[in-house]
């Protein structure tokens, strides 16, 4: 969705109403011909394709001299399927900050039926899926082989301080082409990422700046296994660089920004939120806590016990009084609560503003409000870094999109008796791979029938293995609490019946400070067959079941991980008199491609046999998050280790 065409029926009287108003003519072609775009495809073979994607946005000031924008969103499809027609039934409209909806419309053009226009009565009312009203194109008509060709103009609020877009999709684009139009006293800085054409200067247009970039043949980016589909789809941010009327240049680096995230959340405390604050610092018990790391602790843990997160921008869940009052906060009031809660207890701390590296990098070379999305604490003193607004996540583990990321670090400094933030950007480490562990340990042995095995089985979880359960313990509901136990364990098999199940500090307040322990007992005839005397074991299945990486076709993505993990297993089988275990030996299994290279990951499995105690251990980790493409395969045999241990089958033959 993104370009603006004027429909025949209404170009007239929508133009000549407008005129002098847009610098580029809006027009829908009569002739329609997309032949110079597809000549190189073979459009019967093809599903779905998007022919092209132009997208202006045009600044301009109304007669009060109130800067706005004009966005003009001009879209091309070909549909040849059936499902590629029902995925362009409705074409969505994007409402976001728009004031008014200039002119839109929609065709579709077709073989031998030439060109069917859909008229104004093809924009519609309804409902998402989350119940908020929407408004969408109902595109009827189209058939195999069809183009939908679709547009709007929206006049809407104007940013400058710092956007971008994204111009890569699951199907191909054959040419993507963005305009940004501004008066000549605005000048407006770009930059391409991951492969979008850079934007340059065209002087065609009298009196304004015009911007421009076409790229084609954009290749489409589906989502792979343990690759950032996000992070690495074509984008340009773009935001005011200057204001020549003002003579204000670089109005939105850091040093300025710095200064106003800075004096937004350090506030001057009135008597009344004094005491509110001093009050929850007493609540928090952080005078008993045994070091500077626990007391942070202890503050966070009475917070996010006794406040609750919205997400909702009301000014209410942003200022302290009401905060007091509602016990409740945004990301913004989080973070300002938090910050003064350390202010007054001492703590030095600093404000941390940062982007997902899932929806885009923060480029450190490249001052832009576009990577200032999300609010964290980052406590020096321990080197560890918090989440305000995440209320099942604690100091010491945030989610995992602002990790392995650039953040803007606003520090506080004081100039005489005044106090302001000064920013700089800094690197936000990925945890060690000891971080975050899954550990199993568990003793097994046959019943005295030979038909079933008897299992004790400890489960260790850390970091985000934990942070993924922990919290769940404080907010399900009491009757669903057996079943969500049952579940964890029975993540090695269905047929297992469970015989008792105790589990060690549950719930948020333990996370990062207990890791969080299932210990359960429970017989299976799952992991057991019978051929003739012999016994099959299905010993791999101890693991639980492990994902397996297929490639059929070449990969695209870099590798990507969420997180550094490892898994240590250590499983005792009693081998039971009379018998002897066959094929051991294909227990020992050592895929460490990375050894030369620091290690990235690997999985190494060894065993020991003694009398008739088998003992088996296995480590699996993955000490790096980012592998090039090139070394792809690599990765890929340490994923498929744990997939092949997996199937793995002890043969157990009397002696």
């Amino acid at each position: 969705m993104r370009k603006i065409i004027l429909l025949l029926l209404f170009s007239y009287f929508i133009i000549s109403a407008r005129a002098g108003e847009f610098s580029l003519p809006y027009l829908l072609a009569d002739n329609p011909d997309f032949s110079v775009l597809t000549k190189n495809y073979d459009l019967k073979t093809i599903d779905e394709l998007e022919v092209l994607d132009e997208r202006v946005i045009e600044y301009s000031y109304d007669k009060d001299g109130a800067l706005f924008e004009y966005f003009y969103l001009h879209i091309v499809k070909y549909v040849n399927s059936e499902e590629a027609i029902d995925r362009n039934n409705k074409i969505y409209v994007s409402f976001n900050r728009v004031m008014e909806l200039v002119a839109y419309n929609a065709r579709v053009i077709s073989d031998g039926k030439g060109i069917k226009l859909l008229g104004k009565d093809a924009l519609k009312e309804g409902t998402n899926s989350e119940g908020q009203k929407v408004q969408f194109f109902a595109v009827s008509g189209a058939e195999k082989g069809s183009f939908i060709e679709y547009f709007y103009l929206v006049k809407r609020s104007a940013t400058v301080s710092g956007s971008y877009l994204t111009f890569q999709a699951k199907m191909p684009t054959l040419k993507s082409v963005f305009k940004i139009i501004s008066p000549e006293n605005l000048v407006f800085v770009t930059r391409s990422l991951n492969g979008y054409a850079n934007m340059i200067n065209d002087t065609t247009l009298s009196e304004r700046n015009y911007l421009k970039a076409e790229t084609m043949n954009i290749p489409k980016l589906d989502n792979e296994s343990f690759g950032n589909e996000g992070g690495n789809k074509m984008k340009v941010i773009y935001q005011l660089y200057l204001n020549k009327s003002k003579g204000k240049k670089n109005p939105y680096n850091y040093g300025i920004v710095s200064q106003n995230i800075f004096e937004s959340i350090h506030t001057t405390l009135n008597k009344t939120e004094t005491k509110e604050i001093e009050k929850i610092l007493k609540n928090s018990e952080m005078k008993l806590a045994r070091d500077e790391e626990n007391k942070i602790f202890k503050i966070e843990d009475y917070v996010k016990t006794h406040f609750e997160y919205v997400q909702n921008s009301d000014e209410r869940f942003e200022k302290l009084e009401d905060i007091f009052k509602l016990k409740s906060y945004n990301s913004l009031g989080a973070i300002k609560l938090m910050y003064l809660l350390y202010e007054a207890a001492g703590i030095e701390k600093e404000i941390v503003v940062t982007s997902s590296r899932y929806e885009i990098r923060f480029d450190a070379d490249f001052d832009s409000w576009a990577y200032l999305d999300e609010y964290l604490l980052y406590f020096p003193s321990i080197k560890k870094i918090m989440m305000p607004g995440a209320t099942t996540y604690r100091l010491g583990v945030i989610p995992y999109g602002y990790i392995e990321n650039n953040g803007l670090f606003i520090k506080k400094i004081s100039v005489g008796n005044i106090n302001t933030g000064a920013g700089k950007v800094n690197f936000i480490p990925a945890y060690p791979a000891e971080h975050t562990q899954h550990n199993m340990y568990i003793t097994s042995k046959l019943n005295a029938m030979m038909d079933s095995l008897d299992v004790s089985y400890r489960q260790v979880y850390t970091g985000y293995y934990a942070q993924a359960i922990q919290p769940d313990f404080d907010f399900l509901a009491k009757d669903k609490l057996k079943e969500f136990e049952e579940r964890i364990v029975k993540t090695l098999s269905d047929n297992i019946n469970i015989k008792s199940i105790q589990i060690e500090n549950k719930g948020v307040s333990n996370l990062m400070i207990n890791p969080l322990i299932l210990n359960s007992t429970f017989s299976s005839s799952h992991f057991i067959n019978k051929a003739g005397t012999k016994v099959l074991l299905k010993f791999g299945d101890l693991i639980g079941p492990q994902s397996e990486l297929y490639q059929e076709k070449d990969r695209v993505l870099p590798v990507e991980n969420d997180y550094n993990r490892i898994y240590n297993r250590e499983i005792i089988f009693m081998v039971p008199d009379g018998y002897k275990i066959k094929n051991s030996a294909e227990l020992k299994m050592q895929i460490q491609p990375f050894l030369a290279n620091g290690d990235g990951a690997g999985f190494v499995s060894t065993y020991t046999l003694q009398d008739n105690k088998l003992e088996v251990k296995i480590k699996e980790y993955y000490n790096q998050l980012n592998f090039p493409k090139s070394e792809y395969e690599k990765y890929r045999s340490v994923i498929n280790a744990a997939a092949n241990f997996n199937k793995i089958v002890l043969v157990l033959e009397k002696l």
